[in-house]
């Protein structure tokens, strides 16, 4: 008898083939059979007629360390079809950690990834200080599959203290990191996260420890890869020129590469409003880093880079501004009167519009919106955008910018859509064979963002809608194509002696809801949670996680170690 048979569905098996009608049979969390298996007897059968049966999504790129330790399931993301999630990027990770570094590791979590300190400081419950004892405390409850890199910024701090934000690391402290990187890989990391974004920081200022590193600490990193041959090599900052030029960043790239010989993902490959021609250039490196033989994929997402913020939680638009910098780290008070001092106004005025130089911030005014006001004279902006505002009101866009703001002691709400805006470009990134579809970002930015959706928008908008690709195409790059990369062997496709991953989804109506804010935050904190529409079951190690937009109550995920420790 099966534990679990899924009848009459569409099988789409993740390989890219064509899908065809058939059943599925599970049994001990493993699939056992595919095709027409008939009246088998089996303690549940689900009837997927009209629905696709797919592999479990893999989410990539997503920031749910802390989240998971109070959130099994990963909402919202198990709603959309991911049944595994990898957390650690961008060279942030909750271990390694000594006790007297904690507040420094959340102090880059709150900043890079506007995660409420408050919530952190209240779920977040330290039960470790090796990456190999965190990894037995995700082990208590997991409602989806976790795998976990290991952060390039934990381990800085583990080896150097509150000197890692400050300087080039010394030989001795290079071998600290190193054998923690062993570590983690001989416990199971599912690889390495470095950032070497510049416009990345701490809450009071201080740079964030792996934009620290120099070349010759990261490579030497790299070459500890290559030693145990296992796991992937995340590096976020500066592919789309607002950083550097993006050659100079693929030499980078490639040099970290013939020192580690490891897959490698990085972020991101997007259309700009800044520089909205190079992602073809970028495209094009890409391309030629395939050929070349290097495993190198920049993650691209099928959603426009769109934040909500007030000049209170802001984070990056306005900080690599010299005059607007130290303004987006002050108490309340001191942002008050920098932004109302008519000295700093032409300085201000200059770096957010005339300046040239290529910044985070894309400039454009016609973009920013105006999403919520507190002032009854100010209802009547709503909806408008700032250049429309300034033009009404005879002002510079930044005055009516800053204006606005001021006189709602910062709290207005603001929308602007930095990349990803032109559907053109976007579509033929997430077509391109050097890209691969993700960046959710699940558990960051949380009370303004909500990118869960990127595979049920790939799935729905993107293929049913637009015909971007196949079904079978897509599907494809949201399960085996991770899969692959991140070495997760028996995942990713539906095929016997495969664990039991999988989605079921209806193709004609598969799509993301709007997202809505909820308080279901430690300490009552806010944050954005998205449903989806279409996902019929989410299915995690043979068992029902997610039925209908429901949790089942079953805690069915594993905590996914590299293959080496999988096998020790």
């Amino acid at each position: 008898m099966f534990d679990l048979l899924v009848r009459n569905g569409r099988i789409i098996d993740g390989t890219g083939q064509p899908g065809y009608h058939g059943d599925v049979a599970i049994q001990a969390g493993r699939i056992v059979e595919t095709g027409r298996i008939g009246a088998a007897r089996a303690q549940r059968v689900i009837d997927a007629d009209g629905l696709i049966v797919a592999p479990g999504f893999i989410d990539h790129h997503t920031h749910l360390d802390a989240q998971l330790l109070w959130d099994p399931l990963a909402s919202s993301s198990c709603w959309h079809g991911v049944t595994t999630v990898v957390t650690g990027n961008c060279s942030l990770s909750l271990a390694p950690c000594k006790p007297e570094d904690r507040s420094d590791l959340v102090s880059g979590l709150v900043r890079v990834e506007a995660i409420s300190r408050k919530a952190l400081e209240a779920g977040v419950d330290w039960r470790w200080t090796t990456f190999g004892q965190y990894l037995k405390r995700l082990e208590e409850q997991r409602g989806v599959n976790v795998a976990c890199l290991v952060g390039h910024t934990a381990i800085r701090q583990f080896a150097m203290g509150a000197a890692a934000t400050e300087r080039a690391a010394s030989a001795d402290e290079i071998e600290v990191m190193c054998d923690q990187l062993r570590l983690a890989l001989r416990v199971g990391a599912a690889g390495m996260s470095i950032n070497q974004s510049k416009h990345h920081f701490l809450e009071d200022g201080r740079a964030l420890p792996s934009t620290v590193a120099q070349h010759d600490e990261l490579l030497a990193l790299a070459r500890v890869m290559a030693e145990t041959n296992v796991g992937l090599l995340q590096v976020n900052g500066g592919t789309m020129g607002t950083e550097v030029d993006p050659r100079d960043n693929y030499a980078f790239l490639r040099s970290l590469a013939d020192a580690n010989g490891r897959p490698m993902l990085f972020n991101q490959i997007a259309h700009k409003w800044q520089t909205p021609e190079l992602w073809k250039e970028v495209l094009k490196l890409g391309e030629q880093c395939l050929a070349d033989g290097y495993r190198i994929h920049g993650t691209c997402s099928t959603l426009p880079t769109s934040f909500e913020f007030t000049l209170m939680n802001v984070q990056l638009l306005f900080d690599n501004m010299p005059t607007w910098r130290p303004l987006m780290f002050a108490p309340r008070a001191e942002r008050l009167a920098g932004f109302a001092d008519p000295a700093r106004r032409p300085l201000l005025r200059f770096e957010a519009l005339e300046e040239k130089t290529i910044k985070s911030f894309h400039k454009r005014w016609e973009l920013v919106t105006i999403e919520k006001t507190f002032r009854p004279e100010n209802a009547c902006w709503l909806g408008s955008n700032i250049a429309a505002l300034a033009a009404q009101q005879g002002k510079h866009p930044v005055d009516a910018f800053l204006d606005l703001a001021l006189s709602e002691n910062l709290d207005t709400v603001f929308k602007t859509v930095l990349g990803n805006g032109d559907k053109e470009a976007v579509g033929q990134m997430l077509r391109h064979p050097a890209t691969i579809v993700g960046t959710s970002d699940a558990g960051a930015h949380t009370s303004f963002l909500a990118d869960y959706g990127y595979c049920t928008e790939l799935l729905g908008p993107w293929v049913r809608d637009r015909g971007l690709m196949s079904l079978e195409q897509a599907v494809s790059r949201l399960t085996l194509m991770p899969a692959t990369l991140f070495g997760f062997d028996d995942r990713g496709q539906i095929r016997p002696g495969f664990a039991a991953d999988l989605v079921l989804f209806d193709a004609a109506t598969v799509a993301p809801c709007k997202p809505e804010l909820v308080f279901d935050y430690p300490a009552g904190e806010a944050r954005q949670a998205q449903a989806a529409r279409g996902i019929e079951a989410t299915i995690v190690n043979g068992e029902v996680l997610i039925e209908n937009g429901r949790h089942s109550g079953a805690l069915p995920g594993r905590v996914l170690r590299n293959a080496r420790a999988e096998a020790s």
